[in-house]
């Protein structure tokens, strides 16, 4: 065993049994599982995990801490680094969710302005949420093949944002740390540096232009908008090109135009660029909306 290795890569060493897994974007993947018996050890993984009880879990428990047995419905978070030990006992389906630290902080910055780097994902074990619950059984719906949508990447991103919404708006999953932050920049200056991209976002941005703004190098530049915000730049420019593509398609533009408009330097890096982020191509985002 990896002190790094994936809750995935241990339940794939394990005695469960992988029924589905999808990639939707370069952040999320999702994966369909049953067990019966077992003994599983989860080790510092580097993405965050959640975990929903599909069918059955009462023979599940965790072993390292006294937290009772699992259910239909249960969640759990497996948060970056954790570490946890379990014993299966009885057959049951669960379903996990591998989300990227980055994810969570960048819609944290974006979504809800809230500072990144007092995002703290928390651990849970067999909680109960029926908000959450509607909305991981929305997300693992893709259990179900008859489902027409169970394959929509948008369909699975929007409710993992609505889930990220959930975790970082309710105050029982204190995601939000109000801790004293030192270094990066200061909020009105983000606030700049985002207003001066959301300007110029359909041509070339240089990062000497942003670093003059800031009166800063462009390598502290580089280094404190990444801790500030959880997006380089660069992936900031590309943010903000993909969400103003979003609202031309909505508004019936052609996306010839849009990849024009938007600063893409081409058809296909406007493609590769868009489906890399969301998961899905323009013509499928456009085909979405049109129905």
């Amino acid at each position: 065993m990896t002190n790094r290795e994936s809750v995935f890569d241990t339940l794939d060493r394990s005695n469960a049994q992988l029924l589905a897994e999808h990639t939707i974007n370069r952040h999320f993947k999702t994966a369909h599982w049953t067990n019966a018996l077992d003994r599983v050890s989860y080790h510092a993984d580097q993405v965050h995990t959640l975990s929903f009880y599909l069918q059955g879990g009462e023979g599940s428990r965790r072993i390292d801490v006294d937290r009772g047995s699992g259910h239909t419905g249960s969640l759990c978070i497996f948060p970056q680094f954790h570490e946890s030990q379990w014993e299966i006992t009885a057959p049951f389906s669960f379903a996990h969710l591998y989300f990227s630290d980055e994810s969570i902080k960048q819609f944290a910055s974006t979504t809800l302005d809230i500072e990144p780097r007092s995002i703290e994902v928390p651990e849970l074990t067999f909680h109960d949420d029926a908000k959450l619950v509607a909305l991981a059984q929305q997300l693992f719906s893709a259990n179900d093949t008859s489902d027409v949508d169970s394959h929509n990447p948008l369909k699975q991103e929007q409710t993992i944002q609505l889930i990220f919404q959930h975790l970082l708006s309710d105050r029982r999953y204190c995601l939000h740390k109000k801790s004293i932050l030192t270094g990066g920049l200061s909020p009105a200056l983000v606030r700049r540096i985002k207003a001066y991209i959301h300007q110029y976002y359909y041509r070339a941005v240089h990062l000497a232009e942003l670093a003059e703004i800031a009166s800063l190098s462009e390598y502290h530049l580089l280094r404190m908008f990444k801790a500030s915000t959880g997006f380089t730049p660069n992936e900031y420019l590309m943010h903000t090109r993909v969400e103003k593509a979003k609202q031309a398609i909505v508004a019936g533009q052609s996306l010839a135009d849009i990849a024009l408009s938007c600063g893409f330097s081409s058809q296909s890096h406007f493609n590769r660029v868009f489906k890399q982020r969301l998961g899905v191509t323009p013509g499928t985002f456009k085909s979405v909306c049109s129905q």
